[in-house]
């Protein structure tokens, strides 16, 4: 981690509470902008400065994280409660979220840093707030959208429910809703119920899937002997070989995924090009989902767009700032 010295934190807190303050004449509103700015523009250029100079595969694997955080709503009726709010950390044993241990260290430790820095509390970021920045920041470092987001996240320190409430019926199992996090098997139904409760468009919900053109996934390839035979947790988490989603530029932010998505259809793919999951699939036998794969393979910057706004939609309901950050 890089050395910053106490005073030169206070420096950096000066310079950014009267630089670049929004045209707006209340007190309070420039107050706020002065207590979350330099935390936050810490945190994004740590997260950036970690994926660019030290590890790129780092990139999907925290903004999976912080998507685990922020989408799970457990009460059925009341989508509006839970979102990001710091509660992944408790919740490392839900099998939805193995492989997320060494992401979760990484920005434990950032939060770490940004909290020893910027010591009195009217300054630093809760947890929750910095995951969600380094989410945004992962994007970035990754070649993707620049993604602000609101501030002002409370941490909670107990688990969300793995399981909602009580189930959303639908018309099949496939498209059912029992679990907080969207399962890998839903159909295009399952997916409209599951993002709809979110308060996404099909547009937004389809962009957000793009994010599966980063990271990568566990293989049996040189696992040891041992695992083989119990395939634990432990063993998902220290796999020696993961391979990518999408083999062309795993570590890097791009409407790759609509145009691979596009190929597997209509059964142009090498083997081996990708690892598509059921809810992939299931949005380009869609025609109503499929238009807006289309969309996003064809135009790189109507992705973005949509990308980042459907990003603030999901991570802004626990956020209490006015500004962007």
């Amino acid at each position: 981690m890089v050395a910053i010295t106490r005073g030169s934190a206070i420096q950096i807190l000066l310079a950014s509470a009267t630089t670049n303050l929004p045209i707006d004449k209340d007190t309070n509103v420039k107050n706020e902008y002065s207590r979350y700015s330099p935390a936050s523009k810490f945190v994004r250029k740590e997260v950036q400065r970690i994926i660019e100079k030290g590890d790129p595969t780092l990139s999907g694997p925290i903004l999976r994280l912080a998507f685990h955080d922020a989408t799970v709503r457990s009460i059925s009726d009341s989508p509006w409660i839970g979102g990001a709010d710091g509660s992944i950390r408790y919740e490392l044993d839900w099998s939805e979220n193995r492989g997320l241990s060494k992401p979760l260290k990484v920005i434990e430790e950032i939060y770490e840093l940004q909290n020893s820095i910027f010591q009195d509390d009217e300054y630093a970021l809760s947890f929750a707030d910095t995951l969600a920045l380094s989410g945004a920041a992962s994007v970035e470092a990754a070649k993707g959208p620049k993604i602000p987001i609101k501030l002002g996240r409370r941490d909670v320190d107990v688990a969300d429910s793995r399981f909602l409430d009580k189930s959303i019926e639908s018309e099949s199992d496939r498209s059912t809703l029992t679990t907080s996090l969207p399962s890998a098997a839903l159909d295009s139904l399952g997916l409209r119920n599951y993002f709809g409760r979110l308060g996404l468009s099909e547009s937004e919900f389809v962009a957000l899937s793009g994010a599966h053109d980063l990271g990568r996934h566990v293989t049996l390839t040189d696992m040891p002997r041992s695992c083989l035979r119990n395939l634990t947790r432990v063993c998902l988490e220290n796999a020696p070989v993961l391979a990518p989603f999408i083999a062309k530029n795993p570590d890097t932010f791009s409407n790759t995924y609509f145009e691979t998505l596009l190929r597997w259809n209509k059964r142009e793919l090498e083997r081996g090009e990708a690892a598509f999951i059921p809810t992939d699939v299931a949005m380009v036998v869609d025609d109503g989902l499929k238009q807006y794969v289309e969309q996003f393979a064809s135009d790189e910057i109507l992705f973005f767009r949509e990308f980042k706004n459907a990003y603030q939609k999901v991570f802004e309901t626990t956020a209490t700032t006015v500004w962007r950050y």
